[in-house]
């Protein structure tokens, strides 16, 4: 990863990487080939299987009792989580949006210590949210700042006494007071889209359902776990396994972007507590009551990921001890005999996923008794042993490559496992014991400075490594004493142990290095992401275009100005708002930065923070960055991927009578009359539907074509007021990449 990541021009869409082309080519191939992946991912298990049966029968005599049976388990392991993530990674169903239920919402903001700069844009994108809702700012920290927050958004602000259970007990001691049939739960710095209750309200048509969860977006592109644009660790969880979970039954609340039904949550006694992680429990709990827990496949919030390596750790040490309470040996939550076999196989795989760490320093352990001592977990000294192996390795890596989809790869996992090593492994205690734990909130809008602090954190990978490098340069001593004198210090070993020794020792030190490096080299001086951009605007007097902006910041393109740093400059922003309208921001840039974009000079990025004039440009500005960008880049996007649908359905465009003749949740287009269309111009569109309902939008429009029959053809985005007619037509909101089986049926039911 780069240690600078480049900032993207345009606003990022958020979809789910297991459908869009990322950097990992290969593996985004396999989007429209899931056949081929599904084929792969059993020729893996029948390799792994062939491979374990072997070793078992073959290469027992004459190995060390001990480490046979310690090894053969850490293989088995691997091998047992290897199967688990076929299972849930099998197939990835297209998402429909379901008629929207007409439901009270209330929306539950749970805060602590967060400052004004995250809950500020998450009570904004609250606002936004279509429907009828009601906003709770729930304040574990007490803090006037977050209540005059509530004052001027006029939203309800709630405390209690106590900091009993953390957030789980911040969201018990509003629920009594609740009216809504359905439950919003968001995190502090988790900015919704307008649309999130038109996509997920759906599915309580459907009494069983207690809870409806979607994916997590992180609008900070430059955090320490993303790979590159929209790409991060957690990309492979929300984006494969939790969509294939659903065919398991197996989905689980993953504490926020969830909508809930208050009844059910109310049935199982609140959110619950016993364990740190409320989220999990709870799911549990819901699922022992006869309850389905969905996910829905859209990137419905923006999120902020950790920034720095410490935030990163902080917060999986909070996830694995947690997650780990709940397979406590006194309760074994996850195995409830209520709870089915297909959930029962993907907390296990949860189980596995935490205790790696444990696996891998097995594997350390037994390459340092090999490579020094000579102990050999298994008898077979030929290349059969070696041939072996490598085919279970090589297919087993395949396949992980074909079935993750481009969202994550071989060297990703490896990545992230070094990064959370040591968080892992503090929470595997857990297992035997229930002491209190401290509710640690993760850290946001840090600068991260890299350096040997950051390094510190990977401190138990980093000894891994070091033993391994005395291990492999001990072991290459000895050849060179062999060479001269014809014997060594060291036990002798045979050729094929050598080599999977080495290999073993050279990925875990090369990778290890290679984290620590890119850890160390890190350098991000913002705290609060910078978003990109196109808007009209003023610097000083002078018309202009705004290319970079948040509520603390700006970047305008700027012909010769004679300015210097630290000067103040009054300028403006033209700001889109989610309702529809406009407003201009203004307030004063105090330059920081100055580039020169021309070899002249004439044209100048020049950039630094802005005070705002009054707060009504602030939340301007907040509704721009946060809720318009990352909505119309959803839009675009649908455009692009969502199929179209043919109809033809009287309609009017810019008030012209026409005639609707495709749509998708993001498109649309029209035979009309008149000759001024303008691309890039927005119309104002409606749309009758055959049962009668009235569709409203706008119509960004994209191409303007003469039409055979006469009239013009008039396509572009659509942004609609309302999706849930869409889901008469079978339009979906997002499909794997085009194969050749069809995508869209009759009805998204």
């Amino acid at each position: 990863m780069s240690s600078q990541p480049q900032q993207p021009t345009t606003a990022y869409a958020p979809l789910p990487t297991s459908m869009v082309q990322t950097t990992l080519r290969i593996g985004s191939w396999f989007q429209a080939h899931e056949r081929l992946a599904q084929s792969l991912g059993v020729l893996a298990i029948v390799a792994g299987a062939g491979y374990l049966s072997w070793r078992v029968t073959s290469t027992r005599e004459g190995a060390d009792p001990i480490l046979f049976w310690v090894f053969l388990g850490a293989e088995v392991f691997g091998f047992i989580a290897f199967i688990i993530m076929v299972c849930e990674a099998w197939r990835l169903a297209p998402t429909p949006r379901l008629p929207v239920l007409q439901a009270h919402v209330d929306i539950v903001i749970a805060t602590y210590d967060e400052d004004a700069d995250v809950v500020e844009p998450t009570l904004v994108g609250a606002l936004a949210i279509r429907g009828n809702t009601m906003i709770h700012l729930c304040d574990d920290g007490r803090r006037p700042e977050m209540k005059d927050l509530a004052e001027r958004y006029g939203v309800r602000y709630v405390t209690r006494v106590g900091n009993a259970h953390a957030k789980a007990g911040n969201i018990n001691a509003v629920l009594p007071s609740l009216d809504g049939e359905l439950l919003l739960v968001l995190d502090a710095d988790h900015v919704a889209s307008p649309d999130i209750l038109d996509a997920m309200s759906g599915y309580f048509a459907r009494e069983r359902t207690a809870l409806v969860q979607s994916a997590h977006s992180f609008r900070n592109h430059n955090s320490i776990m993303h790979s590159e644009e929209g790409r991060h660790e957690q990309s492979l969880f929300f984006d494969v396994l939790l969509p294939g979970r659903n065919r398991l039954s197996s989905v689980f609340w993953c504490g926020s972007a969830a909508l809930i039904r208050t009844s059910a949550l109310r049935q199982v006694g609140g959110i619950a507590t016993q364990t740190p992680t409320e989220d999990f429990e709870t799911s549990l709990l819901l699922q022992a009551a006869g309850y389905d827990l969905t996910y829905h496949n859209e990137h419905l919030i923006q999120g902020v990921a950790p920034d720095t390596m410490a935030a990163y750790v902080v917060q999986r040490a909070r996830w694995a001890e947690g997650s780990l309470a709940a397979f406590h040996w006194k309760l074994r939550l996850p195995f409830n005999r209520r709870l089915s076999k297909g959930q029962h196989l993907s907390y296990l795989g949860a189980l596995l996923h935490y205790l790696m760490p444990v696996q891998r320093t097995i594997y350390a352990v037994v390459l340092v008794l090999v490579g020094v001592w000579g102990i050999v977990p298994v008898s077979v000294s030929s290349v059969t042993a070696l041939t072996a192996w490598g085919l279970w390795m090589i297919a087993s890596a395949v396949a992980i490559t074909a079935l993750h989809r481009g969202s994550s790869g071989v060297l990703d996992g490896l990545r992230y496992e070094k990064m959370s090593f040591e968080a892992h492994l503090r929470g595997a205690p857990r297992l035997l014991s229930q002491r209190p734990m401290a509710f640690a909130v993760t850290p946001k809008n840090d600068v991260d400075l890299g350096g040997w602090q950051a390094v510190a954190l990977l401190r138990v990978p980093l000894f891994i490594a070091a033993v391994l490098m005395f291990t492999l340069l001990a072991r290459g001593a000895d050849a060179v004493v062999v060479a001269a004198t014809g014997t060594g210090f060291l036990a002798p070993l045979p050729l094929p142990a050598l080599v999977v020794i080495g290999i073993f020792a050279l990925i875990e030190i090369v990778t290890t290095l290679v984290v620590a490096r890119s850890v160390y080299r890190r350098r991000q001086l913002r705290a609060l992401w910078r978003f990109p951009v196109s808007l009209a605007g003023t610097f000083a007097t002078e018309p202009t275009a705004c290319v970079c902006l948040h509520q603390g910041g700006a970047a305008f393109l700027v012909r010769a100005h004679q300015n210097e740093p630290g000067d103040q400059v009054p300028v403006s922003v033209v700001c889109d708002r989610s309702d529809g309208s406009t407003f201009e921001a203004r307030g004063t840039l105090t330059i920081t930065s100055q580039i020169s974009l021309s070899e002249s000079g004439m044209l100048q990025r020049i950039s630094g923070p802005v005070s705002w004039s009054d707060a009504d440009s602030r939340t301007a500005v907040i509704d721009q960055c946060y809720v318009v960008e990352p909505y119309r880049a959803r839009h675009r996007a649908w455009a692009r991927s969502a199929p179209r649908v043919p109809v033809a359905l009287a309609a009017e465009l810019r008030g012209s009578t026409s005639v609707c003749r495709d749509v998708s949740l993001g498109g649309a287009s029209f035979v009309t009359e008149g000759s001024d269309w303008l691309v890039d111009d927005t119309v104002p569109m409606t749309v009758r539907t055959a049962a009668g309902q009235s569709a409203a939008g706008n119509l960004r429009i994209r191409s303007v074509s003469a039409h055979p029959a006469g009239g013009f053809r008039v396509a572009g985005v659509a942004s609609w007021n309302d999706t849930s007619w869409l889901a008469d037509y079978g339009a979906f909101v997002l499909t794997p990449r085009p194969s050749r089986r069809s995508l869209v049926g009759a009805s998204a039911r």
